[in-house]
């Protein structure tokens, strides 16, 4: 793990895909991770990740918000035993994780990068338009819904001229 600062970054966006997605108060399995429909959308993730991979793609940047951010951080962690040129960079609002998954999951990440020390009311904004600055590509976790910030992620993305890829949930 490196931790860098946002001025600091430097992987190539053509080459960097970041993820956003529902929190579980938002996902139809909530937190039950064994839940069949959670499997099914991990599997559905982890085949995006493997298509952008096969496309070129390697850096994979995760804002770290629980749900949809962790489950695409661990499956790339996974991969990065078999293709170790997949890299994981985690991208905390601010701090690096207050819980141990979190923590367990940025001493295993190529980068961390920590656009703030402490909580402020736009933080997480901010990491959504750090995540959609240094991206070509992003992989979305959305059941539709019209509001909330993975819609305002997804707009910016659309904004920014990402390409889109959408896993229904």
């Amino acid at each position: 793990m490196k931790l860098v600062s946002k001025a600091e970054y430097d992987c190539e966006r053509e080459l960097s895909v970041c993820f956003t997605g529902h929190r579980p108060d938002k996902l139809p399995w909530g937190y039950d991770e064994r839940d069949p429909r959670c499997g099914e959308f991990k599997k559905k993730l982890e085949a995006e990740i493997l298509r952008a991979y096969r496309q070129g793609a390697r850096y994979f940047l995760s804002g770290m918000a629980d749900g949809v951010d962790l489950y695409a951080a661990e499956t790339v962690l996974r991969l990065n035993a078999l293709m170790p040129e997949m890299k994981l960079i985690a991208v905390f609002p601010y701090g690096t994780g207050k819980t141990a998954r979190k923590r367990r999951i940025a001493s295993r990440a190529y980068r961390v990068v920590s656009l703030r020390e402490e909580y402020v009311r736009t933080c997480f904004m901010e990491r959504n338009r750090f995540l959609t600055a240094h991206s070509s590509r992003i992989i979305c976790g959305y059941s539709g819904a019209g509001s909330g910030g993975t819609a305002a992620t997804i707009k910016l993305a659309y904004e920014a001229g990402l390409d889109v890829v959408i896993i229904s949930i």
